[in-house]
């Protein structure tokens, strides 16, 4: 038995190349369609998201649809078994279980002709089937070894170089921190990041119209959290664009307080207040950011900050002490020509928020007792809100700023789709070690997607 589940583990692991920069896996090629609900519903409100702009260019040499078995098995790829995609600079490397070697070869003989002239040779005895240009440049290749390849495509650029280390993925498994990750976590398809300062793993799972994307990372620059436990928000919920519960490690409080007060308006006044008043924070913490209303433009810092409307709450062990302290605060400095930022102590809540309806809102969503969060960090997003506030992003603006022309990118691609979205929420939670997990679920509006959504 234990020695069955070896052997299937084996097969199913990726086979990549040591220096691989990016790594996609699909344990099993027909278990893709899994995916297709989502995407195919996804696609036809952003384009980016269609599936024929990823199930067909999988393998370097061959053109197929991954997620059809009648396809690849026509060009004898086993459907049942694993593909790795990798990515070597401008190469790129697919790894298959061949189930019908001929039909395989024809495959990407014909792929190879184009290229160039045809060679085969041997490489530590595996056999490798490359093109040469007329320069004597080696433009692509495939290496089998048994039912086992693995093909590269330099996309114009040589890749002898790769051969030796291609002869060598094809005869085992690959290893490293990122892969030992990725063991944990199954998906449908998964996206590594093998090595390097942050290894890594996304999978993606779906069924019908929600997508799940779960994540294990190594060495990111994350904050570090306290995981599931007691929070004074442990329910808090209220309507809005974002709303954020968490538990931050003790640990790491003054540094996440410096940071957060390094990016709001009158910095220099609250900085040094701040790091008087972290002690006393517990790193239970709620954030809502309601809307966004762009009224000044976005051209300043200040104006960005102002546009989006918040509120942020953290829990204080010594109300006493904080209003104290609170009392120095010249409160002239927070007041700018875009907005005011208030900063106030309701409880044991320390409460910063530049908008007041929106402060107002928070505090009467806060729950009457203390309650439990299952996560260190917990987030829920209203698709809808999110794109209205892409949409504000002045196009005049966004011109002569690269920061701003990136979000009315994202609103032209992704708006249509975030407005045809019913829910975006996930956790966060830490594991030791540097080491975090995540999870993000998309749930499409399966309304707008019927036959009669008018799409």
């Amino acid at each position: 038995m234990i020695s069955t589940l070896v052997l299937i583990s084996l097969l199913a692991a990726p086979r990549a190349p040591v220096d691989a920069e990016v790594v996609a896996f699909v344990p099993r090629l027909d278990a893709t369609d899994q995916l297709l609900p989502f995407f195919v519903a996804a696609g036809s409100r952003s384009s980016l998201l269609r599936p024929e702009a990823w199930r067909g260019d999988a393998h370097p040499l061959i053109n197929v649809d991954v997620t059809s078995p009648a396809a690849l098995k026509q060009v004898g790829i086993d459907a049942t078994a694993s593909l790795t995609r990798s990515q070597l600079g401008d190469a790129t490397v697919a790894c298959v279980k061949v189930s019908d070697v001929d039909a395989y070869r024809k495959a990407c003989d014909e792929k190879l002709g184009r290229l160039g002239e045809v060679f085969e040779k041997l490489e530590g005895g595996v056999s490798v089937y490359a093109t040469r240009d007329p320069l004597g440049r080696v433009m692509a290749a495939y290496v089998l070894g048994g039912h086992e390849s693995c093909a590269i495509n330099g996309h114009g650029r040589s890749v002898e170089a790769h051969l030796a280390s291609l002869a060598r993925t094809v005869t085992k498994p690959a290893t490293g921190p990122g892969f030992t990750l990725a063991a944990k976590l199954p998906g449908v398809v998964q996206l590594i990041a093998p090595g390097g300062a942050t290894p890594g793993v996304v999978s993606l799972s779906a069924k019908d119209l929600a997508l799940t994307l779960d994540s294990k990372l190594k060495g990111a620059p994350l904050a570090q959290l306290a995981g599931a436990g007691a929070s004074p928000f442990g329910a808090f919920s209220a309507p809005g664009m974002v709303v954020v519960r968490a538990r931050l490690a003790k640990s790491g409080v003054p540094a996440m307080v410096d940071q957060v007060v390094r990016q709001l308006p009158g910095a220099a006044v609250l900085g040094p207040l701040a790091k008087e008043v972290a002690p006393y924070v517990t790193g239970n913490t709620a954030l809502l950011l309601s809307h966004a209303r762009v009224t000044t433009g976005l051209r300043t810092r200040e104006a960005r900050f102002f546009a989006l409307k918040g509120a942020l709450l953290v829990e204080v062990s010594d109300p006493a002490a904080v209003a104290a302290l609170l009392a120095r605060l010249d409160l002239k400095a927070l007041t700018l020509r875009e907005g005011t930022l208030a900063v106030s102590l309701e409880g044991s809540t320390l409460v910063l928020s530049n908008d007041a309806e929106v402060k107002a809102r928070a505090l009467a969503a806060l729950p009457t007792a203390a309650g439990r969060q299952a996560r260190g960090l917990e987030f829920e997003v209203d698709p809808r809100l999110v794109a209205r506030g892409l949409s504000q992003v002045p196009l005049l603006e966004a011109i002569q700023s690269p920061e701003l022309a990136g979000f009315v990118a994202a609103g032209s691609e992704l708006g249509p789709l975030l407005l045809a979205s019913q829910r975006v929420s996930g956790w966060l939670d830490s594991a030791g070690a540097g080491q975090h997990a995540a999870r993000l679920l998309w749930q499409l509006d399966t309304a707008k997607f019927t036959p009669d959504a008018g799409h």
